[in-house]
């Protein structure tokens, strides 16, 4: 089964669709924090082994559509 994440941003445009990026993640099974370095698609058919990523907007507000996240590595915590 695939691991869900989830990542917060004032808008989509704050995702790098096919590049590789710095995000804040949190894991929906146990809900912990992670700071990643990892690849966003919006699109499952670019990133077939990935893993889904729900997207909140500041507000909270979910986007109606999953991306796609590979995680390529591990970041420490600004906050830990």
């Amino acid at each position: 089964m695939a691991t869900e994440y989830e990542t917060f941003v004032t808008t989509l445009a704050d995702l790098k669709d096919g590049e590789e990026m710095e995000l804040l993640i949190r894991d929906l099974e146990n809900y912990e924090s992670r700071k990643v370095k990892a690849i966003v698609s919006s699109s499952k058919e670019k990133l077939p082994d990935g893993d889904t990523l729900w997207i909140r907007f500041s507000r909270g507000l979910q986007h109606k559509d999953t991306w796609v996240i590979k995680i390529t590595g591990e970041l420490p915590l600004p906050f830990a």
